[in-house]
C-alpha cells in the first residue's frame, strides 16, 4: 500500500503534461484527491513554462505551508525545456524561488521538478518505444488519452527499483527517473 499523500500539486504547462502525471500517479496508487492547477491562458503571448515558472514559487509555498498539517503533500511540476536545456530550465525555477525570497529546494522536501527536453510529448512518444532525440518537435499528432495512460504505465515500470529506462529513453527521461521515484509507490 502507497504512503498516504493528502494533498498532490499538479503544476503543468498543458493537458499532455497534467495527464501523465496523474497516470503515473494512478499507477502509483494516488489517483485520488489531486489538484491541478489551473492551465495557462492560450492565445498571443501566452508562455506555458513562463506561467508553470511565475506559478512555482506559490505553489512550493502552498507545498511547504501545508507540510505538518496533514499526512503529506507533494507538488509536483513539469515545464518543457523547448529548445533551452534542462539545467536552464531547472536554474529558472530555482531563481524564481530567490526572486520571492525563499530557500531553495530541497530533495528530502515533497516538490518534485520533471523537465522534458523538447516538450512532454518526445517523453510520450519514447515511453510507447518510438526512437526519438531532443530537438525534433513530435507535439504533432497530439497524443491520445488512450497514449498518455500507456505511457505513463511504461515509465512507472522504468521507475521501479533495480529497473533501468528501456532503450528508447531520451537523456532528459533518464535523467528525470530519481525524481519520479520520489513519489512513493
Amino acid at each position: 500500500m502507497p504512503e498516504r499523500i493528502a494533498n498532490k500539486i499538479i503544476l503543468a504547462e498543458d493537458r499532455e503534461q497534467q495527464n501523465l502525471v496523474y497516470r503515473y500517479l494512478e499507477q502509483c496508487g494516488h489517483g485520488v484527491g489531486v489538484r491541478f492547477e489551473p492551465l495557462p491562458a492560450k492565445g498571443p503571448g501566452g508562455s506555458g513554462e513562463k506561467y508553470v515558472r511565475d506559478q512555482y514559487p506559490r505553489q512550493v509555498q502552498a507545498c511547504r505551508s501545508s507540510l505538518g498539517r496533514r499526512a503529506s503533500a507533494l507538488l509536483i511540476a513539469i515545464i518543457d525545456a523547448d529548445i533551452e536545456t534542462t539545467q536552464h530550465r531547472a536554474t529558472q525555477l530555482s531563481d524564481a524561488l530567490k526572486a520571492a525570497d525563499m530557500p531553495g529546494r530541497d530533495d528530502r522536501k515533497p516538490i518534485i521538478v520533471l523537465i522534458p527536453k523538447r516538450h512532454v510529448e518526445t517523453w510520450i512518444r519514447a515511453l510507447l518505444g518510438g526512437q526519438v532525440d531532443e530537438v525534433q518537435d513530435y507535439k504533432n499528432p497530439k497524443p491520445t488519452a488512450h497514449h498518455i495512460a500507456e505511457a505513463a504505465k511504461t515509465l512507472h515500470r522504468w521507475t521501479r527499483p533495480n529497473t533501468a529506462a528501456g532503450p528508447t529513453s531520451p537523456p532528459s527521461l533518464t535523467e528525470s527517473i530519481l525524481e519520479w521515484q520520489k513519489i512513493p509507490s
